[in-house]
This record gives structure tokens, C-alpha cells and sequence, in this order.
């Protein structure tokens, strides 16, 4: 029996990685833990209380703009 392959979704995290201004994270996954893990690999370090913010998840057509400054 074959099984379903588990869609992937675009999870958005915003308002997050403060320096002058805040950042964003992305990732496409199957699930909120997997996009996390994903983080993971691609930056060491992501504060916990950022990475456990529930994230927006898209899965239709969607933009997003973020202004860089400084």
C-alpha cells in the first residue's frame, strides 16, 4: 500500500531576529517541528522563545515584503 506523501507548507515567522530592526524566518516543510529543525540546520542559533512562536502558515498564493534598516 502506497502512502500519502505529507504536503509541504510555507511557515513565516516575522517580527523576529532583532538587531536594528526585525527580521523574518522561512521555511518549507511538512509541519511546524519540521520547519524548525530546518532552521536549525541552516543558522546555529535562534533564540528559543523566537523559534517557539507559532509561525503563519501559507499554503496559497501569499507576499511578503520586509524592509531592511539600520
Amino acid at each position: 500500500m502506497a502512502t500519502k506523501s505529507k504536503k509541504l507548507k510555507l511557515y513565516v515567522w516575522e517580527g523576529v531576529l532583532s538587531d536594528y530592526t526585525s527580521g523574518m524566518m522561512v521555511a518549507l516543510a511538512t509541519s511546524p517541528e519540521a520547519a524548525r529543525k530546518k532552521l536549525l540546520e541552516k543558522c546555529a542559533y535562534i533564540p528559543e522563545d523566537q523559534l517557539n512562536q507559532e509561525p503563519v502558515v501559507v499554503t496559497k498564493p501569499e507576499g511578503f515584503v520586509v524592509w531592511g534598516g539600520g
